[in-house]
């Protein structure tokens, strides 16, 4: 049901997908099984499919038994876990496997174990914490634990939706009925990232690049952006299945984006944050000045 529901995304006529296969490659060159790689929140492994010809050793992790099994079976090899990504995380470090992964990625999935510190979505709708400063510094732990886990000149490779785009603003109002967001801004998730590698970073733990790109879901026909809005935004919340006006709202917007095909190309966005860990800032000098 994930892989039907699922709509390619494409920033700059490229695939997501694509995008990290040109980082791999611009980072590391031709594939050559030769890294220690950890995917967080990997689905059924889309994503995969661009990292393990790089991976000597390779370590999948989701939340869901369903996702971690059919993972399993397209790569026999890897190390699977059924868990949070905190959760794992934790696990992980606990064994002992600190400064061991050479590359560390989480694509699209981030937003989830962070909002999880702040709120919990139940059958009766959104319950924040009642702590939510509590929550704020237990998310910054998080952060900085997987940055522990990346070895000295290895990457933290995270993608992260953008809530400013029209079609995350849209579903924003949307849950915004059933529970107002932390800071009022459903890019609080990005926001505690970004701040948490950024303080890393002053500390001379590495070194953040942060990019943002501008792109379309597509969808092949306006049934399949509706399922993509109800079954994956909205995950068949029963509050949001049975408002009228959000159906209209929904059905506006994507007769709004409507291409004469048929096809729907919902507008998107994604940051790209990469952490390199280890990096001195004297690596940004050109050659010659320490001299």
């Amino acid at each position: 049901m994930y892989d039907k529901l699922l709509l390619p995304h494409y920033f700059g006529g490229v695939e997501d997908v694509d995008l990290v296969s040109s980082w791999l490659n611009e980072n590391y060159g031709a594939p050559t099984s030769a890294l220690d790689v950890a995917e967080f929140g990997c689905g059924t492994g889309r994503m995969t499919e661009a990292l393990a010809p790089f991976a000597r050793n390779l370590v999948l992790a989701d939340n869901s038994e369903v996702m971690v099994s059919a993972v399993a079976r397209k790569f026999p090899d890897a190390q699977t876990f059924c868990g949070d990504t905190s959760d794992v995380t934790t696990s992980l470090l606990a064994a002992g496997r600190a400064q061991s992964f050479d590359l560390v990625t989480a694509f699209w999935s981030l937003t989830y174990p962070i909002g999880e510190f702040f709120e919990e979505l139940t059958a009766a709708g959104v319950r924040s914490h009642p702590d939510q400063a509590s929550a704020r510094g237990r998310a910054h732990e998080f952060v900085s634990g997987l940055t522990r886990l990346v070895a000295p000149g290895g990457h933290l490779l995270a993608m992260l939706f953008d809530a400013e785009s029209p079609e995350q603003q849209l579903v924003t109002r949307a849950w915004e009925k059933v529970a107002p967001f932390p800071d009022g801004d459903r890019s609080y998730t990005r926001d505690i990232v970004i701040h948490a590698l950024r303080v890393a970073e002053s500390q001379g733990a590495g070194r953040l690049t942060h990019t943002r790109r501008g792109g379309v879901a597509w969808a092949p026909s306006g049934h399949a952006a509706r399922e993509w809005f109800f079954g994956v935004h909205f995950k068949h919340h029963p509050q949001l299945l049975a408002d009228a006006d959000l159906a209209a709202t929904v059905a506006g917007f994507i007769e709004r984006h409507t291409m004469p095909n048929g096809g729907v190309a919902l507008p998107s966005g994604v940051h790209v944050i990469d952490f390199c860990v280890g990096a001195h800032p004297e690596t940004s000098l050109p050659d010659g000045v320490l001299a």
